[in-house]
């Protein structure tokens, strides 16, 4: 399994979760916020597992660079971010409305990075100089 297919199956989750979310919040059905909830945290799952399997794959490739250097991953990467701080936010204040925003903030990301690789250039690539760090 590569991360690419992951990431596409986690989009998919993110786009669950979001509905969850926003019918629990426009039909005031508290019920529906729990597996909102344990959605979202499997959609976190999927996320870093496709993040982390990129990055494996970059090694694989000889190239070993942390999948931040264009758009596609970095997209991936701030709906894991949000995702990962609404969690927490939601554990810590048990604001649960909050997801009504993020989640879809989150699949609409994960929506376009995924939209945006059939006309874009998703291989993983080397750093490009300005990106490389001082040192090396």
């Amino acid at each position: 399994m590569n991360s690419s297919l992951v990431l596409s199956i986690t989009t998919s989750i993110y786009g669950l979760a979001a509905c969850l979310y926003l019918a629990a919040w426009v039909f005031h059905k508290d019920r529906l916020n729990r597996p909102a909830s344990w959605v979202v945290m499997l959609g976190v799952a999927g996320n870093a597992a496709g993040f982390a399997l990129r990055w494996a794959e970059s090694y694989r490739l000889g190239i070993g660079h942390v999948p931040l250097s264009n758009l596609y991953e970095s997209l991936f990467f701030f709906a894991l971010s949000i995702s990962v701080i609404y969690l927490i936010v939601e554990h810590h204040d048990g604001q649960r409305t909050l997801g009504a925003i993020t989640l879809p903030l989150a699949f609409l990301a994960m929506a376009y990075a995924s939209l945006s690789s059939s006309t874009g250039d998703v291989r993983i690539q080397p750093l490009l100089p300005g990106l490389h760090s001082y040192g090396s």
